[in-house]
């Protein structure tokens, strides 16, 4: 499923639509992992309605239906015993709201914490850049074990129950700790949520992951600014290990 959007208001076009929910008719027919060979059964024009999905948290067993996307809806003419094919295209909606760390400006939207021991530079290595002109780096070892960050948007995001999402691309040999850095009238509150796993140094890739955040945003009430934090410490002494980042995104409605 591509997604249409290369708007500077939203960032790369950089994703990992990989799941769709199909509806024929009105009547679901399931969900599938993309690309897809499906079996349907009718003739003649019939009613689609594909619905942009991706796996939430890296965890391939949680699939949801992406709340910032559109459907893509078209009547389609089936023919017994005939192959019928498809690019559908998507988009975020129009009133989606974005706060975007790409590593592309001069400065950084993105405040390291005293404690930390390592440092988030800029890169451009060609062998490693994917997007515009620099990616963030983060290089582990022995003296530089250990580095925390929050974004540094300083934005009020919606609570009650609504969606928020944190994408982001990583290539990395070191595990990340996701979580959420909450503060305002006097409160400071910290809330780890998700581990990603480090990849092995021969086969890391790219990746780009849909972190859902409701739940610690809605949590802390009391505190209107919400940052998404990440937490890096070297998983095996005498090693040296990386963490590159790209296209930070807070999304939200």
């Amino acid at each position: 499923m591509k997604n249409q959007d290369a708007m500077n208001d939203q960032g790369e076009l950089s994703h990992d639509i990989s799941q769709v929910f199909l509806n024929m008719d009105g009547k679901s027919l399931g969900t599938y992992e993309l690309p897809a060979k499906i079996p349907i059964i009718g003739d003649g024009a019939h009613d689609f309605v594909l619905i942009p999905g991706v796996i939430v948290n890296g965890i391939r067993g949680t699939k949801k239906r992406y709340p910032f996307m559109e459907q893509y809806k078209s009547v389609i003419t089936l023919k017994k015993n005939d192959t019928v094919s498809i690019v559908p295209e998507t988009r975020y909606f129009k009133e989606i709201n974005f706060l975007i760390e790409d590593f592309e400006s001069p400065s950084m939207q993105l405040d390291v914490s005293s404690e930390s021991l390592a440092t988030i530079g800029r890169n451009n290595d060609p062998s490693i850049l994917k997007w515009g002109n620099r990616y963030g780096e983060v290089i582990l070892n022995d003296s530089d074990s250990l580095i925390s960050f929050t974004t540094d948007f300083n934005t009020v995001l919606p609570k009650l129950g609504t969606d928020v999402f944190l994408e982001f691309d990583y290539m990395n040999t070191n595990s990340m700790l996701i979580g959420t850095y909450s503060y305002g009238n006097g409160n400071v509150y910290y809330d780890p949520y998700l581990q990603i796993n480090p990849q092995s140094a021969g086969d890391a890739v790219w990746k780009h992951v849909y972190v859902d955040l409701k739940e610690n945003i809605s949590y802390r009430q009391t505190t209107p600014i919400n940052e998404a934090q990440f937490t890096m410490v070297l998983d095996d002494l005498g090693t040296s290990k990386y963490v590159y980042i790209d296209n930070i995104k807070l999304v939200y409605p």
